[in-house]
């Protein structure tokens, strides 16, 4: 039995590992369309697209006015009015509004929406502001139940046994006189006592 052994590539390899490049190059040069045409791919509206209409007015007269063909809507406004409308802040884009019909007036001071106090929002926030503080009065209450304890009293070892031996050498009892403490409001702690 003889083995062969390939030294070289034959023609119809490389054919072959051509073709394969190019199929492959091929295929990745339309992967994004074939994504979109298989439906993986999505397409979001554009925001800034987005046009707004118009409300439909009824003209004060009642007689409708031929369209001019090829001219412009009288109700649309052009994108700069809307867009400096919307820098500035108002929202009529050149309209005026009509003030209340005698009807809306009628009724507005019957309900006497006329004669409103011009200082009711102080009287609100004055009202707020009395509910929050028995708000917070109660919460207090509530969260912080117990009396603040008195601080804890730390002994001064050294000065308790003086205490103690002169005690024993008078002959008084252990609990005659005052236990000697360290005061907090002296130092600051620990530190303190390297630092001095």
């Amino acid at each position: 039995m003889t083995m062969r052994i390939r030294t070289g590539s034959t023609p119809r390899t490389l054919t072959r590992i051509v073709l394969l490049g190019l199929s492959a190059a091929a295929l990745s040069a339309c992967g994004s369309s074939l994504s979109e045409s298989l439906g993986y791919g999505k397409e979001a509206p554009d925001e800034f697209a987005i046009v707004t209409k118009a409300p439909l007015v009824i003209p004060p007269d009642y007689s409708l006015r031929p369209p001019r063909p090829g001219a412009p809507s009288p109700l649309e406004t052009a994108p700069g009015t809307i867009a400096q409308a919307a820098l500035l802040g108002t929202e009529s884009f050149g309209q005026t509004a009509a003030g209340p019909s005698a009807g809306e007036l009628a009724l507005l001071t019957n309900a006497g929406a006329l004669n409103a106090d011009p200082a009711v929002r102080a009287l609100i926030d004055d009202e707020t502001r009395a509910l929050k503080q028995k708000d917070e009065r109660f919460m207090d209450e509530v969260l912080f139940w117990q009396k603040p304890s008195e601080p804890n009293r730390v002994v001064n070892a050294s000065g308790e046994a003086q205490r103690l031996r002169e005690n024993e050498a008078l002959g008084r009892p252990v609990t005659d006189g005052e236990t000697p403490e360290f005061d907090d409001t002296e130092g600051g702690g620990l530190l303190d006592y390297f630092f001095d």
